[in-house]
Protein backbone atom coordinates (compact mmCIF):
# COMPACT_ATOMS: atom_id res chain seq x y z
CA UNK A 1 0.00 0.00 0.00
CA UNK A 2 2.74 2.59 0.93
CA UNK A 3 4.61 1.99 -2.10
CA UNK A 4 1.30 3.25 -4.20
CA UNK A 5 1.00 6.38 -2.19
CA UNK A 6 4.69 7.16 -3.06
CA UNK A 7 3.90 6.10 -6.84
CA UNK A 8 1.42 7.88 -6.68
CA UNK A 9 2.69 11.75 -5.26
CA UNK A 10 6.12 10.77 -7.69
CA UNK A 11 4.11 10.77 -10.52
CA UNK A 12 1.75 13.41 -9.34
CA UNK A 13 5.25 16.01 -8.68
CA UNK A 14 6.24 14.80 -12.53
CA UNK A 15 2.64 16.20 -13.61
CA UNK A 16 3.16 19.51 -12.42
CA UNK A 17 6.39 20.47 -12.78
CA UNK A 18 8.19 20.04 -9.73
CA UNK A 19 11.57 20.86 -10.15
CA UNK A 20 14.02 22.60 -7.71
CA UNK A 21 14.27 25.73 -5.14
CA UNK A 22 12.16 28.41 -6.64
CA UNK A 23 14.27 31.92 -5.88
CA UNK A 24 12.34 35.24 -5.34
CA UNK A 25 12.71 36.32 -9.09
CA UNK A 26 11.77 33.11 -10.24
CA UNK A 27 8.96 33.37 -7.54
CA UNK A 28 7.51 36.63 -9.27
CA UNK A 29 7.05 34.88 -12.83
CA UNK A 30 5.91 32.10 -11.11
CA UNK A 31 2.65 33.97 -9.19
CA UNK A 32 2.02 35.66 -13.32
CA UNK A 33 1.91 32.31 -14.74
CA UNK A 34 1.22 29.44 -12.41
CA UNK A 35 0.58 26.39 -15.08
CA UNK A 36 3.87 24.67 -15.86
CA UNK A 37 5.33 24.35 -19.73
CA UNK A 38 3.00 21.76 -20.92
CA UNK A 39 -0.25 23.40 -19.54
CA UNK A 40 -0.90 21.35 -16.47
CA UNK A 41 -2.82 22.73 -13.78
CA UNK A 42 -3.40 20.04 -10.81
CA UNK A 43 -7.61 19.44 -10.81
CA UNK A 44 -7.76 16.95 -7.79
CA UNK A 45 -6.71 14.00 -6.12
CA UNK A 46 -8.96 10.99 -5.90
CA UNK A 47 -9.82 8.80 -2.86
CA UNK A 48 -11.41 5.68 -2.56
CA UNK A 49 -13.80 5.73 0.66
CA UNK A 50 -16.00 3.04 1.96
CA UNK A 51 -19.03 6.22 2.11
CA UNK A 52 -18.43 8.84 -0.39
CA UNK A 53 -21.16 10.38 0.22
CA UNK A 54 -20.76 10.60 4.10
CA UNK A 55 -17.38 11.63 3.81
CA UNK A 56 -18.12 14.51 1.35
CA UNK A 57 -20.61 15.92 3.61
CA UNK A 58 -18.84 16.13 6.14
CA UNK A 59 -15.54 17.98 4.45
CA UNK A 60 -18.18 20.43 3.02
CA UNK A 61 -19.99 21.00 6.56
CA UNK A 62 -16.59 21.15 8.24
CA UNK A 63 -13.21 22.13 5.98
CA UNK A 64 -15.87 24.30 3.80
CA UNK A 65 -15.66 22.65 0.59
CA UNK A 66 -18.71 22.78 -1.34
CA UNK A 67 -20.28 19.85 -3.47
CA UNK A 68 -19.71 20.25 -7.38
CA UNK A 69 -20.74 17.09 -8.88
CA UNK A 70 -22.45 13.40 -7.11
CA UNK A 71 -23.01 10.18 -9.52
CA UNK A 72 -26.29 8.38 -8.05
CA UNK A 73 -24.77 5.02 -9.16
CA UNK A 74 -23.28 2.43 -7.13
CA UNK A 75 -19.78 4.65 -7.11
CA UNK A 76 -21.47 8.10 -5.91
CA UNK A 77 -18.44 9.48 -7.22
CA UNK A 78 -18.56 13.49 -5.59
CA UNK A 79 -16.39 15.96 -6.24
CA UNK A 80 -15.89 18.39 -3.63
CA UNK A 81 -13.95 22.05 -3.85
CA UNK A 82 -12.29 24.12 -1.31
CA UNK A 83 -13.20 27.76 -0.96
CA UNK A 84 -10.30 29.06 -3.42
CA UNK A 85 -12.37 27.25 -6.44
CA UNK A 86 -8.90 25.71 -7.47
CA UNK A 87 -8.85 22.32 -5.63
CA UNK A 88 -10.97 19.47 -5.95
CA UNK A 89 -11.14 16.49 -4.28
CA UNK A 90 -13.26 13.54 -6.16
CA UNK A 91 -14.20 10.92 -3.50
CA UNK A 92 -15.62 7.70 -4.87
CA UNK A 93 -16.48 3.67 -3.96
CA UNK A 94 -14.11 2.17 -6.30
CA UNK A 95 -15.80 -1.39 -7.49
CA UNK A 96 -12.38 -2.21 -8.50
CA UNK A 97 -11.23 -3.55 -5.04
CA UNK A 98 -13.48 -5.56 -2.34
CA UNK A 99 -13.40 -2.97 0.01
CA UNK A 100 -11.79 0.55 0.56
CA UNK A 101 -8.43 1.13 2.31
CA UNK A 102 -8.22 2.07 5.41
CA UNK A 103 -6.93 5.19 5.90
CA UNK A 104 -6.83 5.16 9.78
CA UNK A 105 -4.15 2.18 9.29
CA UNK A 106 -2.40 4.77 6.78
CA UNK A 107 0.62 7.28 9.05
CA UNK A 108 -0.28 10.32 8.42
CA UNK A 109 2.90 11.10 7.18
CA UNK A 110 2.65 8.93 3.97
CA UNK A 111 -0.59 10.99 3.22
CA UNK A 112 -2.48 13.52 4.86
CA UNK A 113 -4.72 17.19 3.06
CA UNK A 114 -3.00 20.08 4.80
CA UNK A 115 -4.77 22.98 5.07
CA UNK A 116 -3.93 26.12 6.27
CA UNK A 117 -5.31 27.71 9.71
CA UNK A 118 -5.62 30.65 11.35
CA UNK A 119 -5.83 29.37 14.61
CA UNK A 120 -4.88 25.66 14.98
CA UNK A 121 -5.87 25.00 18.62
CA UNK A 122 -9.45 26.26 18.13
CA UNK A 123 -9.50 23.98 14.92
CA UNK A 124 -8.44 21.37 16.83
CA UNK A 125 -11.62 21.95 19.51
CA UNK A 126 -13.93 22.31 16.96
CA UNK A 127 -13.12 19.60 14.41
CA UNK A 128 -13.11 17.22 17.74
CA UNK A 129 -16.52 18.16 18.52
CA UNK A 130 -17.12 17.39 14.86
CA UNK A 131 -15.92 13.65 15.32
CA UNK A 132 -12.46 14.26 14.08
CA UNK A 133 -9.65 12.93 16.20
CA UNK A 134 -6.28 14.63 17.29
CA UNK A 135 -2.84 12.52 15.97
CA UNK A 136 -0.39 15.44 17.54
CA UNK A 137 -0.52 19.08 17.60
CA UNK A 138 3.34 20.49 17.41
CA UNK A 139 4.81 23.99 18.08
CA UNK A 140 7.75 25.24 16.53
CA UNK A 141 9.03 28.79 16.01
CA UNK A 142 7.46 30.15 13.28
CA UNK A 143 5.08 26.99 12.50
CA UNK A 144 2.32 25.54 15.02
CA UNK A 145 0.68 22.27 12.85
CA UNK A 146 -2.17 19.88 14.21
CA UNK A 147 -2.23 16.52 12.30
CA UNK A 148 -6.02 15.03 12.72
CA UNK A 149 -8.03 12.55 11.18
CA UNK A 150 -11.63 12.66 9.90
CA UNK A 151 -14.25 10.43 11.46
CA UNK A 152 -13.54 7.89 8.74
CA UNK A 153 -10.13 7.89 9.26
CA UNK A 154 -8.40 10.26 6.64
CA UNK A 155 -5.23 12.10 7.57
CA UNK A 156 -5.67 16.32 7.88
CA UNK A 157 -3.46 18.52 8.74
CA UNK A 158 -4.10 22.18 10.13
CA UNK A 159 -0.81 24.59 9.92
CA UNK A 160 0.10 28.05 10.79
CA UNK A 161 2.87 29.08 9.45
CA UNK A 162 5.35 32.45 9.11
CA UNK A 163 6.06 31.73 6.03
CA UNK A 164 3.82 30.37 3.30
CA UNK A 165 4.96 27.21 1.55
CA UNK A 166 2.18 28.79 -1.35
CA UNK A 167 2.86 30.89 -3.89
CA UNK A 168 -0.31 33.02 -3.97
Amino acid sequence: MKKLFYAAFAALGALVGCGGQSSPQNQEKQNDDLVNPNGYVLEHPALDVADPVATAAWWCENLGFTMTRQRDDDTHTTFIVDASGRVAIEMYRARTQPVAPDYSSIDPLTLHFGFTSKDVEADIERLTKAGATLVVHEKAPGFEGAMMRDPFGIPIQFVKRDQSVLLK
